[in-house]
């Protein structure tokens, strides 16, 4: 976690330096990618781990828009157990541009979550629908080119996809994934 804050400090300190505040485009379409420090919540027990995620969205005016993000994690577990995730989200997003270059947003919307825990005997897939809420802030390094910062909870209530998980008492499962990311998006 420390070194995922310190790169993200250090990557927004050196794109930041030096840049003009020159007036940014924050309308329209925008597309980037994320690396995530990722945390699960399953089965009383918290998971921690990298992931990768893909975004993109519409702003209709500099304080309204939509977003979508995907994204998935590698293994999380221990070594006994393997755990991975991901998951769809859907949000709009209220950003409140602090000036030129800096933003900050909140968004709150619904996500398609999948989770496959393999372990101990056990190999089973878990999908289910929730919700998903993040904060962020945004800094524009050219008029075009954006870093940002964002904190995301996504949660529900995933079940199990094959009946014969039964005889382990395991039908569903409630889950929360919480990830840290640091951004770089294209606004067109």
């Amino acid at each position: 976690m420390k070194k995922l804050s310190l790169v993200a400090g250090s990557l927004l300190s050196i794109l930041v330096a030096g840049q003009a505040l020159a007036a940014t485009d924050t309308t329209g379409f925008y597309v980037g990618g994320a690396l995530n420090r990722v945390t699960v919540d399953v089965l009383d027990d918290a998971e921690t781990g990298t992931g990768f995620g893909v975004y993109g969205g519409y702003n209709f005016n500099e304080w309204f828009g939509l977003e979508a993000n995907l994204f998935a994690t590698g293994d999380l577990g221990d070594k006994d157990v393997d755990i991975s995730a991901g998951a769809l989200t859907f949000t709009p997003k209220f950003t409140l541009q602090i000036n030129d270059m800096f933003s900050a947003y909140a968004k709150v919307g619904v996500a398609s979550m999948a989770m496959n825990v393999d372990g101990d005997g056990f190999d089973e897939d878990f999908t289910g629908f929730g919700w998903t809420y993040g904060v962020g802030v945004n800094a524009a390094v050219t008029e075009r080119l954006n870093v940002r910062l964002s904190y995301d909870v996504t949660s529900g209530d995933l079940d199990a996809d094959h009946h014969y998980v039964n005889y382990v008492n395991v039908k569903d499962i409630d889950t929360d994934i919480k990830q840290l990311a640091i951004g770089v998006h294209y606004q067109f």
